[in-house]
């Protein structure tokens, strides 16, 4: 037995009618459950229960055995003093509080039907517990979570993205261009390039912006990759150029061992990402016009080309069998749709505009390609987990991660409904 389980019952109200007695075998009454507390202190706040006619507001507190009152050290925390209601699993002790009062106590019963399929899914090894249970489940409530869990991953993302405009002193203009550098490091090299724009200013990116060569040189110097011997011609002038520019605006690049490269196709080699990252910027100041005004248009990244060199070379110095494209290709565009161009079009809007229409943005996800990797594969065939689009998908891994992995089935609406359905409410 565990205590969420407890929580989970009291919370949704799935007791078994009827038992609402005291260990003094005092009958009493729930008229509200409270606020569930996730932090430190009692587990509910400002619950509202009847006892003997009278009504009592205050917390409530939850145990498997009474005795673990003792155990749990409430005795001297004043954060306890104004609970009203134990609810227990195993009455083992009375509790008397520091003013001399017995605290009223309730030995909580539950459908056991409940707690088998609760045990079922924890110890289910199957990648997603309820898989064989989601029929019992209508459409419509799992249509609805789905939609939050959406949204809730939007959120998510979005909370990344506050966290660097406050570090850019609210300056939406290099957020962006911190984020969609993240964002060029594909998840391998996420961190590198985030840290490569907070230490290039955007000013001189933009300065630039007509050079692609120059550019590339501070892309290249900045990410570290320039100090040692040229490894060809280009990558001589490339050193060159770089030289001048960090004299000039007093730059300094990070370490080139942060890269990794290490079981990765060479199409996602960091020097291919930084080639590509130097060529949007030439474009970059229409992007962010386009982003803040609500006016981007997916195919903006469609016209990114690098230089002639990239057609040749996956990595400086280092010809290429064969030639290859010098641009995005279509899953790369719609990645950086999902986690920079829609999350941030999402929190500018929410933050800038009071009459921001969310909806238009999260529509967005439906219109870019579904995810398929093994995350989302896992819900292959199980009933209401379709994945048709960029909605679906980010809904799919929001639900995997933080939910099916770590058996959160009581936090999840659809593990919920299962429960319900096995409690016959």
């Amino acid at each position: 037995m565990h205590e969420d389980f407890l929580h989970f019952i009291y919370k949704n109200r799935l007791w078994i009618e009827g038992t609402e007695l005291l260990t003094d075998n005092t009958p009493f009454e729930i008229i509200e459950t409270g606020q569930h507390n996730h932090d430190s202190g009692p587990d509910f706040f400002n619950a509202k229960i009847k006892i003997d006619g009278i009504v009592w507001v205050g917390n409530v507190e939850i145990h498997v055995n009474a005795s673990d009152w003792h155990k749990h050290h409430h005795d001297g925390d004043h954060a306890y003093d104004n609970v009203i209601l134990h609810i227990v699993y195993n009455y083992d002790c009375d509790i008397t509080l520091q003013n001399g009062r017995t605290l009223p106590t309730w030995e909580i019963s539950f459908p056991q039907a409940i707690f088998n399929r609760y045990s079922d899914f924890k110890l289910n090894e199957k990648a997603i517990a309820c898989a064989d249970y989601i029929d019992l489940v209508d459409d419509f409530h799992i249509t609805m979570w789905m939609e939050k869990m959406a949204i809730e991953r939007l959120e998510q993302k979005s909370e990344h993205i506050s966290e660097i405009l406050q570090h850019t002193n609210g300056n939406w203009n290099e957020t962006l261009y911190i984020v969609v550098a993240r964002n060029f490091g594909f998840g391998t090299n996420a961190l590198p390039f985030e840290m490569l724009a907070m230490q290039t200013p955007l000013n001189i990116m933009l300065h630039n912006a007509d050079n692609l060569f120059a550019l590339e040189a501070i892309t290249f110097g900045q990410a570290g990759m320039l100090n040692g011997q040229p490894k060809d011609e280009y990558t001589r002038k490339l050193a060159n150029e770089y030289s001048f520019q960090k004299a000039k605006y007093n730059l300094s690049p990070i370490a080139e061992s942060m890269w990794k490269r290490s079981k990765m196709h060479p199409t996602n080699f960091p020097e291919t990402r930084l080639a590509q990252f130097a060529a949007l910027m030439q474009n970059f100041q229409i992007l962010i016009d386009d982003i803040l005004n609500g006016r981007f248009n997916p195919k903006f990244f469609d016209n990114l080309k690098t230089s002639e060199y990239w057609g040749t070379h996956f990595s400086l110095g280092e010809t290429s069998s064969k030639s290859k494209s010098t641009g995005l290709g279509q899953q790369a565009i719609d990645t950086i749709l999902i986690n920079t161009v829609i999350p941030f079009s999402y929190i500018y809007g929410k933050t800038t505009n009071h009459n921001f229409d969310s909806e238009k943005i999260i529509d967005m996800l439906r219109t870019v390609k579904a995810e398929n990797n093994r995350e989302t594969r896992s819900f292959a065939g199980i009933h209401g987990m379709e994945n048709n689009n960029a909605f679906d998908s980010q809904a799919l891994l929001n639900l995997k991660k933080n939910y099916c992995d770590h058996k959160r089935c009581l936090n999840c609406n659809i593990g919920y409904q299962i429960m319900k359905k096995v409690s016959g409410l």
